[in-house]
């Protein structure tokens, strides 16, 4: 079994796995080594990205059920409350838009609250249910002095004005959306899995590899180390600050060799190099165990032990990874790749506040498509592609700091390269695409529909203002 997936299809770890090879010397000769799969015939057998998808907007209402109130009767007089100068040109092509029979016979300015005969009836709790959310509007009605006051040409009165909630138990309601992410990070997780699959026989000849190598570094210099430290175990701390802060260091320097003693085989190994797969490409990486000592201690104790130990690593990553095949290096890290186009989506698949265009979103799916067709791509190993032996800090989302000892470079035109160039081109242009992000009043608007004659509701709801007008965009919903 390939190694697991850590935080989603954040990061992969793939070994050391149990069962490896016995120990060879770190610079022997490599016709001694097992060999690994064949080469592989082309790229990655990855699905198409191609898929239905939008970043999500979060919605306070359903305008689905005001566009049905709409239609039961089309000539409606708009009574707009206070805040919302200028909605009065905006809103009648906003509600044409929901129901295109509907036709504005005037707009007026009125306060909400002062036309229904019960303002408590205003603050509605939001019908059980998934989907868009819903409110009822049973309870609410016109006063009698606004029903002699209308506009006799109309048969419905529209009402729009800030929601009176409070606003601390509106922000506590689950948020709502439209749209959604589902179907691309469902099929980047398949393809996740696919492409795991077809490199699980090179990812587990990596990691014996890399045991094979590891465990004879440690067999060779390890025993010495533990056997010079072995005097700090048991002994008493001096009172002498010297030789105290000596003690200290060496104690702590013995402390810190255990793991390395411990590895008497691969699974039992917690300290041992692995090939990780994250946002970064394939790497080379081990656990280190945490260590915080003076700067002194290397010359108190007369050996820099932390940094030997870090050395026999980076030994067996160079003699490791010089033993791998360039083709099948190639396609862990073009997998790994896949963790940062997950992180894209995972950004821009956030539900916010936000509106866009038909055609910017088709060119975001598009983005992301060409996105899928490069992780597919049947490229290779370039000319200069290759494994750099490079010690790094490296946090491993799932596993945590972890020393980085090599890093596979697919070489400068490669496709690899161009995936995480094309996935943050992609987040860019979905941010700076995005319309209707800034200035919004955190509370919805509130949004009554009531029939002319009796005065009842026939809507109630809530909607936030970019929901029905946003620059020249259609309701939420009718993209």
């Amino acid at each position: 079994m390939v190694g697991a997936v850590l935080a989603g299809v954040a990061t992969l770890t793939c070994g050391p796995r149990p069962g490896t090879e016995a120990a060879v010397p770190a610079l022997g000769s490599q016709s001694q080594l097992p060999g690994g799969p064949p080469p592989p015939r082309g790229g990655l057998n990855l699905p198409s990205l191609a898929v239905a998808w939008s970043p999500p907007t979060l919605t306070a209402g359903d305008s689905e059920a005001l566009a049905e109130a709409l239609t039961a009767s089309p000539a409606v007089e708009v009574l707009l409350g206070p805040g919302l100068a200028g909605w009065d040109a905006r809103l009648g092509p906003a509600l044409q838009a929901l129901s295109p029979r509907v036709r504005v016979t005037s707009v007026r300015q009125a306060e909400q609250a002062a036309i229904v005969a019960r303002p408590d009836a205003l603050t509605v709790a939001r019908e059980p249910g998934s989907g868009r959310p819903r409110y009822r509007a049973e309870g609410i009605e016109l006063q009698e002095t606004w029903l002699r006051r209308h506009d006799p040409s109309a048969r419905s009165i529209v009402s729009v004005d800030a929601a009176p909630i409070d606003l601390a138990a509106w922000k506590a309601l689950p948020a709502a959306r439209v749209g959604g992410c589902e179907p691309a990070i469902r099929a980047l997780a398949e393809g996740q899995e696919q492409g795991l699959a077809q490199l699980e026989g090179f990812l587990n000849h990596a990691d014996a590899l890399l045991w094979r190598f590891y465990s004879a570094e440690l067999a060779a210099f390890v025993p010495e180390i533990h056997a010079e430290l072995r005097a700090f175990a048991d002994a008493e701390a001096p009172t002498e600050p010297d030789a105290k802060a000596r003690y200290e260091c060496g104690r702590a320097y013995w402390q810190h060799v255990q793991p390395y003693a411990a590895c008497t085989s691969a699974d039992r190994c917690t300290v041992a190099p692995r090939v990780v797969l994250s946002a970064g490409g394939a790497r080379v990486a081990a656990p280190e165990p945490s260590l915080a000592l003076s700067d002194r201690c290397p010359m108190l104790v007369g050996r820099d032990y932390p940094g030997e130990l870090r050395q026999l690593g980076l030994d067996a990553a160079e003699a490791a990874t010089a033993a791998l095949d360039r083709d099948w290096s190639t396609l862990a890290d073009r997998l790994g790749a896949v963790a940062e186009v997950h992180a894209v989506l995972e950004d821009i698949c956030t539900p916010r506040r936000w509106r866009f265009a038909a055609a910017d979103l088709n060119e975001a799916r598009g983005r992301l498509g060409r996105v899928g067709d490069l992780l597919a791509s049947p490229e290779l190993a370039g000319p200069q592609a290759g494994w750099r032996v490079e010690a790094a800090d490296l946090f491993v989302p799932g596993a945590g700091p972890m020393r980085q000892l090599a890093r596979f470079d697919p070489g400068p035109a490669a496709v690899n390269l161009t995936i995480g160039t094309e996935a943050r081109a992609l987040r860019e242009f979905v941010l700076s695409r995005a319309q209707c992000r800034a200035g919004h009043d955190p509370r919805p608007m509130s949004v009554l529909v009531a029939d002319a004659e009796s005065g009842r509701a026939r809507f109630f709801g809530y909607l936030y203002a970019e929901e029905l007008v946003c620059s020249d965009l259609p309701p939420l919903g009718r993209e």
